[in-house]
């Protein structure tokens, strides 16, 4: 689908000029209001994928680091390659996109970005430029400058002489995150016929986010900061107080779900220990219960050795809504003890945990720094329960016409491993293949070391057939 670029640069203006009048920051920075974040477009949940450009086949393939950098935990990564790599972002439809940043450890290198209608091999004529040569420290964590264009691929160039594991991507668009929610499919799918081999199911919704309508009930600072750590922004975040006997940080989810994993993003050199617990709320909001026991106002201590157990057997669509009082008051810790603690030694400023599913309301923190008083900027927290990628996905903002390709239908659907093509080239031949199936390997565990993440080998890859030809031995480039 072409779309004219003064078009495309007309809507992304009149956004930016519409939050302005609002006093919102279109990219989310520090301050935007909760309502007006924007979802980050670079999620398997949302149909993104993510391939690799391969000189000697001149093919795009699948790649491991689809599973890290697409999920939704701030933990899990996948070192990018040194040296000049073309990554393409393939997107389940046409979005208007107008920021990108990267959240990895320090490496040194460059950026180049461009987006584009179709697939074509690094080079074509038919990407347009967004950001060149852009030092990586300048979108580690930080949103780069602004653009405003209509794309459903964006090639990812990078040039890089020092590397480490990337964390996450993150494409800002014009739709807000709280706009979306989780529902779950009319089917089960297999992710990898939707996503191909490399996903993370199990980490692929994180249920502290807006999206998933979650609340910060309580933190540090101002009100209006609070969501920052919920907003799948690694440049915002939200301060927790040190305390002893009370939460400093409370996340309030909009169902209860059997929590069994969380994720933290802070700042480098941060010291100190984090104590998780997961409650439920009477309905009066007096008095914290656990859902597994439901009179006790302790918390069983997490057994490690029981990772794989059974939640309680509640789900997301059968269990009650959480108390709707978002006014909620600090909960006493006293009688309560955490269910997991995450250790920062100054090493990393990323931390996470699993433990057994315990199923809940509310997510708390207690802060307990190394140096007394020290507060806790938590940049991103994610937490994860009983949502799987095969069972669940993401419904977007209601619109009343979508953008349509070239034939005149509208465009959406998943993205699936082996359907990229190129242009029609010259003489009427057919659309040569860009991208190749790969036999299919053990997925990415997130709950192992995440750098360098351990993939299982031993399963033999499975029986498949190939849906096109191998792609040819050269392929030609458009001039």
């Amino acid at each position: 689908m072409k779309v004219n670029l003064i078009l495309a640069a007309s809507l992304a203006l009149a956004i930016a000029a519409a939050a302005q009048a609002d006093n919102v920051d279109p990219s989310g920075a520090q301050g935007a209001s909760a309502v007006s974040t924007p979802k980050n477009l670079a999620r398997q949940h949302l149909g993104a994928n993510l391939l690799i450009y391969t000189t000697s086949s001149q093919s795009y393939t699948p790649t491991e680091a689809a599973a890290a950098w697409l999920d939704d935990d701030i933990a899990t990564g996948w070192p990018a390659l040194t040296g000049k790599q073309d990554y393409l972002l393939t997107l389940a439809e046409p979005e208007l996109v107008n920021n990108f940043c990267i959240s990895a450890r320090n490496a040194t290198g460059t950026v180049s970005l461009y987006a584009g209608d179709e697939a074509a091999p690094p080079g074509a004529k038919s990407w347009t430029l967004l950001e060149k040569d852009v030092p990586i420290e300048a979108l580690n964590e930080k949103l780069g400058k602004p653009f405003g264009r209509f794309a459903k691929y964006i090639l990812i160039e990078t040039n890089l002489t020092d590397s480490g594991p990337w964390y996450s991507l993150y494409l800002y668009g014009d739709k807000s995150a709280a706009g979306y929610r989780i529902v779950q499919r009319a089917q089960p799918v297999d992710p990898h016929v939707e996503f191909g081999p490399y996903s993370n199911p199990s980490t692929s919704f994180s249920i502290s986010s807006l999206y998933a309508h979650c609340k910060v009930t309580t933190a540090g600072g101002d009100t209006a900061s609070w969501a920052n750590a919920i907003d799948d922004n690694p440049g915002t975040g939200t301060y927790v107080a040190a305390t002893q006997d009370e939460a400093g940080l409370a996340i309030q989810y909009d169902h209860a779900y059997a929590v069994q994993r969380v994720s933290v993003l802070t700042d480098p050199g941060t010291k100190g220990k984090l104590d998780l617990f997961v409650i439920s709320l009477a309905p009066e909001g007096t008095a914290p219960t656990t859902s597994r026991t439901r009179g006790s106002q302790y918390i069983k201590v997490a057994n490690e050795t029981a990772l794989n157990t059974d939640a309680s057997g509640e789900t997301p669509a059968a269990s009650a809504a959480a108390p709707s009082d978002s006014n909620a008051t600090p909960v006493d810790l006293t009688n309560l003890h955490p269910v997991q603690t995450i250790n920062f030694d100054g090493s990393t400023p990323r931390g996470s945990v699993d433990f057994t599913p315990t199923s809940g309301t509310v997510i708390l923190a207690r802060w307990t720094p190394v140096t007394p008083g020290q507060p806790l900027n938590v940049r991103e927290i994610n937490s994860f329960g009983d949502l799987a990628l095969n069972d669940y996905q993401l419904a977007p903002p209601p619109v009343t016409e979508g953008p349509q390709d070239s034939s005149g239908s509208a465009a959406g659907g998943k993205e699936t491993i082996g359907k990229e093509t190129l242009p029609v080239g010259e003489g009427g031949k057919e659309p040569l293949p860009v991208a190749e199936e790969v036999p299919l390997k053990t997925p990415f565990d997130p709950g192992v070391p995440v750098f360098p993440p351990n993939i299982p080998i031993g399963t033999p890859p499975r029986a498949h057939t190939p849906h096109f030809p191998p792609p040819p031995v050269s392929m030609p480039v458009s001039p």
